[in-house]
């Protein structure tokens, strides 16, 4: 068995500049050079009594014309999944290309907030046959989110998935791989398999990769398929890979499903072609590499 490298996300703290307003000459407050006026009444800037303010709290002047702006963050309103509903039983006719977004994505803010629009898993289903690969996106993430409540819904876009696994554009052939192994549906398990294994030889790099990361979450939905497949030995021969952004995914995805052992089995042949590579990691991928350094003993 052949054997040769998952990204560690690295948070860079951001630096805050603090900002120093001059001080006046004498000793004073205010700005410019200017020596502060004490004789000045405390009131001579306040509101007159019975002024409207924006906040509510007396002293603070209102602003005219000003108003909270509009988002899809802010919006709660009676009746917003119905229509939503409406607006997109309307999707496939709706020819502004941007419109058509805007309807995505406030169905994707409300998910976020934790409003259940599972009622328009239906009415999603129905604008997952696009072109645009914004809206395929929102639509595979609100499938993911979904599939679990809508089991049946789930398994009538497998045909649609299936086919986009195939697309020509390899952005759509990995983002369907993904969606079509995030259903975490044990029905879809036997739709996986093909699919799959033929990402894992795709001529695009970010298909492998995605493929790869599949393996993993078939390893978890259904361990007895995952054997059968003999994925193991097809991600160990992997480690080859022209890319080494794949290259860092079979080290991640071996290490996990061979944990129980202590992590991915070892040699001289593999460790010396990391190390001939180790120029081609990003700083993200070659942190596996280096612990698989430090874990390997010379036999």
């Amino acid at each position: 068995m052949s054997a040769y490298p998952p990204r560690t996300p690295q948070h860079v703290p951001s630096a805050y500049n603090s900002h120093q307003t001059p001080q006046g000459q004498g000793g004073g407050s205010t700005g410019g050079g200017f020596p502060a006026n004490n004789n000045t009444p405390s009131n001579f800037n306040s509101p007159p009594p019975g002024t409207a303010t924006a906040t509510g709290i007396p002293g603070t002047a209102q602003v005219p014309g000003t108003q909270h702006p509009d988002s899809y963050f802010s919006e709660s309103r009676k009746g917003e999944v119905n229509e939503l509903r409406q607006l997109l039983r309307n999707f496939n006719i709706e020819r502004d290309a941007q419109r058509k977004r805007d309807i995505m994505k406030k169905v994707i803010a409300y998910m976020t907030l934790g409003i259940d629009v599972s009622r328009l898993f239906s009415e999603m289903m129905m604008a997952i046959e696009t072109r645009d690969l914004v809206i395929k996106k929102m639509v595979y993430l609100y499938m993911s989110n979904y599939a679990s409540s809508n089991p049946e819904l789930a398994q009538m876009c497998t045909n649609t998935l299936q086919k986009d696994c195939g697309n020509e554009d390899p952005m759509v052939r990995g983002l369907a791989l993904r969606a079509l192994c995030s259903l975490n549906l044990p029905e879809m398990v036997e739709y996986i398999g093909e699919p799959l294994r033929k990402s894992l030889t795709d001529p695009h790099a970010y298909v492998r990769k995605t493929g790869v990361m599949a393996v993993l979450k078939l390893y978890h939905l259904d361990h007895d398929c995952f054997i059968k497949c003999d994925f193991v030995d097809i991600v160990y021969d992997m480690l080859r890979d022209g890319d080494a952004n794949v290259v860092s995914n079979c080290i991640l995805v071996l290490n996990e499903i061979m944990a129980v052992e202590g992590g991915m089995a070892l040699n001289r042949a593999i460790m010396l072609h990391l190390l001939n590579r180790i120029h081609e990691f990003s700083e993200f991928g070659i942190l596996p590499v280096l612990d698989l350094v430090a874990r390997y003993q010379p036999a």
